[in-house]
């Protein structure tokens, strides 16, 4: 069962349009949908857990509770995001994906790219460990290519859910949307952190 898993996990990164009709046509619950996107938090801190410990760090990825409960509502979060943005958006330029059609490949996608931690993590250990004299070392690029994978198969499985022939144009409102959840997101943080105090 788990190599038939990983086997339908690889099938995307080598097609992803057929890996995305596959999952719609399989046509998953929402309850499935959520699954998936705590499945996508458990394979993230298991890498993250894996890379602490190679790095020496003492594997402190999978040791709170409360930074796990976190990342699953962040992972939700970002599940409903992207459904909604992806869904709308689509729709307006032509687009003829259902609700539950997005609610899918996004899901799916979020497992899927869930398995491109150990890429995010040793690329974001290389930034931060670089030094001024030497700079960073060639892990630090492997960052950026996660990214792009991330948004590659956003865009191929969104193109499919609406039944748009080319992702060209899915690619860039797929970066124009990143980058706007990015700003919002900032802003946020920004917000919260000038809050006053609570008053004892």
């Amino acid at each position: 069962m788990i190599l038939e898993f990983l086997k339908t996990v690889a099938e995307a990164y080598r097609s992803p349009r057929r890996s995305a009709r596959r999952m719609l046509d399989r046509a998953p619950s929402m309850a499935d949908c959520a699954l998936m996107v705590v499945l996508a938090t458990l394979v993230q801190a298991m890498f993250g857990a894996v890379v602490d410990m190679a790095l020496g760090d003492g594997g402190t990825s999978m040791s709170a509770l409360g930074a796990r409960m976190t990342e699953v509502a962040l992972n939700f979060f970002m599940f409903a995001v992207l459904t909604a943005g992806a869904f709308a958006l689509g729709r307006r330029f032509g687009g003829r994906a259902q609700p539950a059609d997005m609610a899918r490949v996004v899901a799916w996608h979020l497992l899927v790219t869930a398995f491109l931690a150990p890429l995010n993590l040793l690329g974001i250990h290389a930034i931060t460990e670089a030094s001024p004299e030497g700079g960073a070392s060639a892990l630090a690029l492997l960052a950026p290519i996660s990214v792009g994978l991330s948004i590659w198969l956003f865009a191929a499985f969104v193109a499919e859910a609406h039944g748009f022939r080319r992702i060209g144009a899915v690619v860039a409102a797929t970066v124009a949307g990143f980058i706007a959840l990015g700003f919002a997101m900032m802003i946020l943080v920004t917000l919260f952190s000038l809050a006053p105090p609570t008053p004892a």
